[in-house]
């Protein structure tokens, strides 16, 4: 990436004999004096002092052969980091994510993606439903999971998890006995929910207003996990999606039950990044994976 006359330059200076770097460049000795010739017009310096017993450096030499070797280490470190990009052993993926991604799928996709490539960097942001275009947009993100995503022109739908709302409770709350639970007979009920940052909240005020029922709040919170976990020590109830709670669902710490509504059953966390955004190496490798991981999985059939 240098120059020829500086490379030139750089062997007769460590070989101080213009006839071997001759040899390695396999050129005629007089092209190889003709370039330093050159050079040393250009910089308006003399480089060698010229005798009998061969080409030593000037001190205006000895600086110039300073700055090839910092360029040529330079180069290597270069050529180092995009090897290492290039295999993904190192890189930065900046994630924006809403708290229902947080609970358990991301941590599980990035553990099993960090294993395999321990040198790539994580920068991830926790973000209301509202901050995840803007976040994409500006180019603060590369990947994104967001709650019921709007189709948008700037943006690209990578992969969609079918996640309907249920409600969730203690376990053996009453309203969690059957299901699925029609939305009008939550007229009343005391309930504790993420603030109107989270399309979560969105979709259930939207949801009761087209039922004409009022629901009754006790807690508002911009904390999923703290709600998750009010509602399994009280008599209140609150609504999320199934990524949010199964683990424990699956301990009978909480109990859920789906909702009807087709605003209910058609919630999703979506994928996304932005249109026109060049991902880097070690992005496009944690995107694939991750919209693997967000492909819904074969059922078994029964034994």
């Amino acid at each position: 990436m240098q120059i020829p006359a500086l490379r030139y330059f750089a062997e007769v200076a460590r070989s101080g004999s213009v006839r071997h770097a001759s040899d390695v460049f396999d050129l005629v000795p007089s092209a190889i004096s003709r370039q330093i010739a050159q050079l040393e017009e250009r910089l308006g310096t003399r480089l060698f002092e010229r005798s009998a017993r061969g080409m030593a450096l000037t001190e205006a030499g000895e600086v110039l052969l300073a700055y090839v070797d910092d360029g040529e280490q330079r180069l290597g470190a270069l050529r180092q980091r995009l090897d290492d990009l290039s295999e993904l052993r190192r890189g930065t993926v900046r994630l924006a994510v809403v708290e229902a991604s947080a609970h358990d799928f991301l941590p599980n996709v990035l553990a099993r993606f960090s294993q395999r490539h321990p040198g790539i960097e994580f920068r991830i942001s926790v973000c209301a439903t509202g901050e995840i275009a803007e976040r994409l947009t500006t180019r603060s993100s590369d990947i994104a999971l967001a709650f019921n995503s709007p189709s948008r022109d700037d943006l690209v739908l990578r992969a969609r998890m079918h996640q309907p709302l249920h409600l969730i409770g203690a376990p053996g709350h009453p309203l969690l006995s059957a299901g699925p639970l029609p939305v009008r007979q939550l007229d009343g009920v005391a309930v504790a929910l993420p603030d109107r940052s989270f399309g979560i909240r969105r979709l259930i005020d939207h949801a009761a207003a087209a039922a004409r029922i009022r629901l009754r709040l006790a807690v508002e919170a911009d904390s999923l996990h703290l709600i998750r976990n009010l509602v399994a020590g009280s008599e209140l109830v609150s609504f999320m999606p199934p990524m949010t709670f199964t683990r424990e669902l699956a301990a009978g710490t909480l109990g859920a039950v789906p909702l009807q509504g087709t605003s209910f059953s058609r919630a999703s966390i979506d994928v996304l990044t932005a249109r026109g955004h060049d991902l880097s190496h070690a992005a496009r490798r944690f995107l694939t994976v991750l919209t693997q991981a967000a492909r819904p999985r074969p059922e078994r059939d029964a034994p």
